[in-house]
């Protein structure tokens, strides 16, 4: 592809993505851009303007939850906030002077960047790079191919250019530039649900008296769903539309077959209705990998269309899926509209749905739009999908059943902007919920017509269960679990046979690396020696194996650590992550390292920080089907209510074990126990006492007045397409 030198290295290809699709540039409006600045640093000489931006970023710590009038006003701003902090996080990625190393990929190089966190990277496929060489200037242009841990793999636009990089004296100045194409894809969206009639029908819907409820003679292809009635009813309603035009919530905690639900809905629909159209999302690959992967066993295949962004490489398809997939010669691309309307079922992610908007459908095209993971989504992403078969300058009702599947007690959104946080992390699964008549409980139970809750625990041991169930889900969850949740019991290592959950004392010190992430070595140690304890243990007839171990932990220099130390005894197949790496994962045995030795404070609150977030907890505490090990120190940990919970369950059953008993090496424990007692001493607060933390936000004096100004209006202006 040929490159032209251009004035701002983000529009390189950006404009002609968004010539073809209509979607507008992002561009943060230049006084929003400095208030945001003078909120970090400070600045003098402010235009009237920019003061009212200041006011009105300051007015959103004030709103509690989002009114239909500023609903979409709200989102706007949210989306600009998070685009001003990805731009100062990309600037935390440029290197100075770097080396860079070839790749086994042809004609790619790798660019390590210390500070990236591949889980969460905002450096994607088909970013773009400048290489400017330290000692002559040239700068060379690049294109993102895969971004894997910390290395960044690249390819030059110009094949020519490989030949500079081959030189292993050659140094280079890096910057990243990224398009922010989900954000635009979330703007657009914004802008076309602006012209739906019945949006608030959707996105706040009121309780409907009369609901049609058709009795379908259902013949279950899954036929387990016939002795879950929780499921069986979910399926009933979304075929009877009983929640139209509201979506229809499947409320799905940990392992209880959430996705088996959606899948028979998918297969029922397509048996009872084979003539609607179905549009399936979520906002991961791998959960509509899964989708697919289970439904192509249903329905024919060859009206399942499985859509991948063009940077997907082939070599990452499934087996399973590749016969229904956008490639072809190994390459993905997008098929013509007429073979689409042949698609009864189009699969994709959540952001790679905007690109059905080119398709220029028949006004509702799809009658099921079903979106799973809805918990991890933010809202504009919600509305992509939604506005798939609008037309330009229609003015139209929205007649699809939208489903919505998720859990709003685990990890939300994933929002950087401090201002926004509050707003913009709840999903619209947790806000409708929270806000809207129809999905909350009314004596006790929830509107079947609008809401299901799975409550059958098929995953978990019922112990492992326990404080999950009374903590988040008003103690209704029903452990149905086969054998292989048993496998652990009279474990030799259990304190407690019957038990099937270690709470092991480790009295370490955290650490904090140049990126902020925090490790604990002591727990690292620990770690290690309950990994080798349990590699080839018998588990009745059941050998574990490494594929059979999950380790967790919250910080990702944590992770760091485990991995390298895993990688010294050659112990590989052991997936090591943060808890947003494991959100819908299992393994039969789930080790859990807490990292923290500290406790803070904010507001005159104690808090243990990162792990105080009770999602987090709740995440990390239901991955484990038969055996849990957390790993921690409990009289930091208990400061926080839901550990305490854990901590005080784990006592009572018999399950802890004090630090000197752990699987380390008296003499290692000794030693540990030494420097843990001289960090305590040598700090001028020991680790018992806080570490203060002050965040202040100056709170706007009137919701109302700061939301109605005219730097709103002129918000209210740009949902209009350029």
């Amino acid at each position: 592809m040929a490159k032209n030198k251009k004035t701002d290295p983000v529009d390189c290809t950006a404009f002609a993505l968004a010539q073809i699709f209509k979607l507008p540039m992002v561009k943060i409006p230049v006084d929003l851009k400095l208030a945001l600045h003078t909120l970090l640093v400070g600045h003098n000489n402010l235009s009237q303007k920019c003061h009212n931006y200041i006011k009105c970023i300051k007015s959103l710590s004030n709103i509690k939850r989002i009114d239909y009038d500023n609903y979409l006003v709200i989102l706007k701003i949210c989306l600009y906030l998070e685009q001003f902090e990805l731009d100062r996080e990309l600037n935390r990625y440029r290197l100075l002077n770097h080396q860079i190393k070839k790749s086994d990929l042809n004609e790619c190089f790798i660019i390590n960047v210390p500070s990236l966190n591949n889980e969460n990277s905002i450096v994607v496929p088909d970013d773009e790079v400048t290489l400017c060489e330290a000692i002559t200037k040239r700068k060379i242009w690049a294109r993102v191919v895969k971004v894997t841990g910390n290395e960044v793999i690249i390819q030059p636009y110009f094949s020519k250019d490989a030949m500079t990089f081959r030189d292993k004296n050659k140094r280079f100045n890096i910057n990243f530039w990224i398009k922010h194409w989900p954000l635009r894809c979330c703007h657009y969206a914004l802008t076309i649900m602006s012209q739906k009639h019945n949006l608030g029908e959707i996105i706040y819907p009121k309780l409907k008296i009369n609901s049609i409820d058709i009795k379908h003679d259902i013949k279950w292809i899954n036929t387990k769903i016939e002795k879950n009635e929780e499921q069986k009813q979910a399926i009933r309603k979304i075929l009877s539309n009983t929640a139209y035009p509201a979506p229809y919530i499947i409320f799905g905690p940990p392992g209880t077959g959430k996705t088996a639900t959606l899948v028979e809905t998918i297969s029922q629909i397509v048996k009872h209705y084979p003539m609607k159209n179905i549009l399936v999302c979520a906002t991961s690959n791998a959960a509509v990998d899964e989708i697919t992967k289970r439904l192509i066993g249903n329905v024919p295949a060859n009206i399942v269309y499985r859509m991948y962004a063009l940077s997907r490489p082939w070599g990452m398809i499934d087996e399973k899926i590749r016969p229904c997939a956008n490639f072809v010669d190994n390459r993905a691309l997008f098929l013509p509209k007429d073979l689409l309307l042949l698609k009864k079922i189009i699969i994709t992610t959540l952001v790679t749905s905007i690109r059905l908007c080119a398709v220029n459908f028949r006004e509702n095209h799809f009658s099921y739009i079903i979106i799973d993971e809805a918990s991890q989504a933010i809202e504009p992403e919600m509305l992509i999908p939604l506005g798939i078969t609008k037309h330009e300058n229609e003015r139209t009702d929205f007649q699809a059943q939208i489903v919505i599947a998720g859990d709003p007690h685990q990890l939300g959104p994933v929002v950087r902007s401090k201002w926004s946080e509050h707003l913009f992390g709840m999903s619209m699964l947790e806000r409708l919920m929270n806000d809207c008549d129809p999905y909350k409980k009314q004596n006790g139970k929830y509107n079947p017509n609008y809401i299901t809750k799975l409550i059958k625990n098929y995953r978990s041991h019922e112990k492992l269960l326990y404080v999950s169930n009374k903590q988040f889900y008003e103690d209704e969850l029903e452990t149905c679990g086969g054998a292989d949740t048993k496998i652990a019991l009279n474990w030799s290592k259990l304190p407690n046979k019957t038990f099937p959950m270690i709470f092991q004392e480790v009295l370490g010190n955290e650490e904090r690396s140049v990126t902020r992430s925090v490790s604990n070595t002591a727990e690292v140690l620990v770690v290690i020696q309950y990994v080798k304890m349990l590699i080839n243990t018998k588990f009745g007839k059941r050998t574990i194996t490494p594929k059979d171990i999950g380790i967790v932990t919250p910080f990702r220099q944590q992770q760091i650590q485990i991995i390298n130390c895993l990688a010294e005894i050659r112990l590989e197949n052991i997936t090591v992550g943060t808890v947003e790496t494991f959100q819908g994962q299992e393994r039969t045995v789930i080790i859990l390292s807490t990292v923290r030795s500290k406790i803070f404070e904010h507001n005159g609150e104690e808090h243990i920080g990162f792990l105080s977030n009770p999602k987090r907890f709740n995440v990390a505490l239901t991955r484990a089907k038969a055996l849990m090990i957390i790993i921690g120190n409990p009289k930091i940990l208990s400061i926080n209510e839901h550990w305490k919970v854990l901590w005080e369950y784990c006592k009572k059953q018999g399950g802890y074990i004090p630090f000197k008993r752990s699987p380390l090496k008296p003499n290692e424990i000794a030693k540990l126990m030494s420097d843990y007692e001289a960090n305590a001493n040598n700090d001028d607060s020991n680790a018992l006492n806080a570490t203060k933390i002050s965040v202040t936000v100056e709170l706007g004096e009137n919701k109302k007045e700061e939301l109605s100004n005219v730097l709103v209006r002129e918000m209210e202006k740009k949902l209009t397409l350029t």
